[in-house]
């Protein structure tokens, strides 16, 4: 008696055989009868020639309409004197193919000039359908990050409130190429909201919030570290604030090392609110 014979001569037996292959992927049968691979002719070893794919085209439409909305947004947000405005003229642009396709357009959130402003990523569904730039797990976990070093969004002094907003006051949708195409046209936009509220930090948390602030990739290189933009113009308001970026909250919320990477970066930003 072996394996072959004691699976087949017992029903409960070959079921659970067949459930252990499926759980392991093997869930499509392409031949007739098993094959051992053991049985199977030796192939050669050496290497297939890969073919290398030719760049993609960009349409020079398509560049030229990129760049009448990149100077549209410029031009829009240029002209916003204060948030409410800014928010306004954010959510009703109409090059951007995301407003089209959303339910609602999420605005920022707390104080109007507060030392330490967050940048996070677009939106998704549920915080979308609630209004807020976050869910509310993310919300209550951000609270207590930054709780813990003394500052909230409904802090009525400056010095110790926050003002978060996403980069895009809508959940992104479509391709990567369109997520890339939306970030840039609507960048103008977060460069006057930095602007505006004149914070002293400004954290960049998450990937898309990243490419769209500093415009880069690679947050786990980006993170512990200080960053400057070179291309904000602050009015004569204040000195360019200095930039600390984050993982996203989803990300903070699911992994250990996270949370300590996320707690030494608040510890980062006290220090230098201090100074």
């Amino acid at each position: 008696m072996g394996i072959t014979e004691d699976i087949a001569a017992d029903y409960l037996a070959s079921l659970a055989a067949l459930a252990w292959q499926v759980e392991l992927g093997a869930d499509e049968a392409l031949c007739e009868s098993p094959q051992s691979a053991y049985d199977l002719p030796q192939k050669s070893a050496a290497p297939k020639p890969v073919a290398t794919a030719a760049p993609p085209v960009v349409p020079a439409n398509q560049t030229a309409a990129s760049q009448t909305a990149l100077a549209a947004a410029t031009r829009s947000a240029a002209a916003c004197p204060d948030l409410i405005g800014l928010d306004a003229a954010a959510s009703q642009f109409d090059y951007c193919d995301l407003r089209k396709s959303a339910r609602r357009a999420v605005t920022g959130l707390g104080h109007e000039r507060a030392a330490i402003l967050v940048l996070c990523d677009p939106p998704n569904w549920d915080a979308e359908k609630e209004g807020a730039a976050m869910d509310r797990g993310e919300l209550s976990l951000f609270a207590k990050i930054f709780g813990a070093i003394g500052h909230s969004l409904d802090a009525p002094s400056p010095q110790i409130a926050l003002h978060l907003a996403p980069v895009l006051p809508w959940p992104l949708r479509g391709t990567p190429e369109s997520h890339s195409a939306a970030l840039a046209m609507m960048r103008p936009f977060v460069l006057r909201r930095i602007a505006l509220v004149a914070p002293k930090v400004v954290v960049v948390m998450g990937h898309q919030t990243l490419a769209s602030v500093l415009q880069t990739s690679g947050l786990t290189r980006a993170r512990g570290a200080w960053h400057a933009l070179a291309d904000v113009d602050m009015g004569g308001l204040a000195a360019s604030p200095q930039i600390r970026v984050m993982q996203d909250l989803a990300s903070i919320k699911k992994s250990p090392e996270a949370k300590r990477a996320a707690w030494q970066d608040a510890l980062a930003i006290k220090a230098a609110l201090r100074r």
